[in-house]
């Protein structure tokens, strides 16, 4: 299940808190959720009887520039649009508010925003953006963005002072956005628009779709327009893109551990054990990941907990 939808902080999912900070946002309209068929259930169970609320439903995923695309020719083109990836943890909820307001407010003067979140930590999973020129409502140009790091280079770039995390997430008026992709990708913005349906609470996009390219915000748009601007953003931010934020985010004991499940420790600290379907016992671990479930097994430190990824596809290709 993507993690989004699995209710791991408090009992609750990453949709459901990603619905509730974006409803408490001053002024904010029902939310449009792109989504992909199969999660379309999942969708509506969280949605329940949010009113007003559009889903638009691809037939196949293509990346964040052609879902943003869809909902801004949907929103229509005078709204400001908040565009948030839905499985990231923000703590701070007032402060995220007062930075959208910010961010719309160089929205409606022609920029497009993208958040950059205060780097906590050296963190090789995530993108990085170099701060410019001061803008206006607390922003700065985008001087340029930077792929994911290596270790070392991480260091450097998390304590120099000019880079932010690369969060994802971006404010821009509708008809701004369209404008600048139909600029860069003129054939992608024509594919999306013939595959929009009737317009309801729930529409299917058309197979077109599947046929327009696979591409993000920030390659699309973001590294080619003249208008980015970055907002730095400090609210407890975290894309809970490994164990390790994930370790950030839980409860934990008075050895530092988060304990789910039918498990026995000893000499354990700073560690994540998970048991779903048997007895799990450890001993003499420190910042280590365990995690059982009927179908698998895994045992790996909490600092290459990046690697998970690579681990499942490796398994899988056996």
């Amino acid at each position: 299940m993507p993690k989004q939808f699995v209710p791991m902080i408090g009992g609750r999912s990453l949709f459901d808190l990603t619905l509730e900070r974006m409803a408490a946002i001053p002024g904010a309209a029902a939310p449009i959720v792109v989504t992909g068929a199969a999660h379309l259930p999942l969708v509506s169970d969280s949605l329940g009887d949010v009113n007003g609320a559009r889903v638009l439903v691809e037939p196949e995923g293509r990346n964040t520039a052609p879902a943003a695309v869809a909902a801004a020719m949907v929103a229509g083109e005078g709204e400001v649009l908040v565009i948030v990836p839905s499985d990231h943890l923000i703590s701070d909820t007032d402060g995220f508010a007062d930075a959208v307001a910010n961010a719309a407010a160089c929205a409606e003067e022609g920029g497009i925003v993208t958040f950059g979140v205060t780097p906590s930590r050296p963190e090789t999973g995530y993108g990085y953006i170099e701060m410019g020129e001061p803008g206006r409502h607390g922003s700065f140009e985008v001087r340029r963005f930077k792929e994911k790091p290596g270790w070392e280079e991480a260091r450097s770039l998390a304590s120099d002072g000019r880079h932010l995390w690369n969060s994802g997430m971006f404010v821009a008026l509708a008809g701004q956005f369209l404008a600048e992709a139909r600029a860069h990708h003129p054939d992608l913005v024509e594919g999306v628009g013939a595959s929009l349906g009737e317009d309801d609470h729930v529409m299917g996009l058309g197979p077109g779709f599947s046929q327009v390219e696979s591409i993000s915000i920030d390659y699309a748009i973001m590294e080619k327009t003249a208008v980015a601007l970055v907002m730095p953003l400090d609210v407890g931010w975290d894309d809970v893109g490994s164990y390790l934020s994930l370790l950030q985010a839980l409860s934990r004991d008075a050895e530092g551990n988060h304990v789910d499940g039918d498990v026995t420790l000893r000499d354990v600290t700073g560690s994540i054990v998970m048991a779903t379907s048997r007895r799990v016992a450890v001993v003499g671990l420190s910042d280590y990941v365990v995690v059982e479930t009927p179908d698998a097994v895994v045992v790996l430190p909490l600092s290459r907990s990046q690697e998970v990824r690579d681990l499942a596809e490796r398994a899988a290709s056996d």
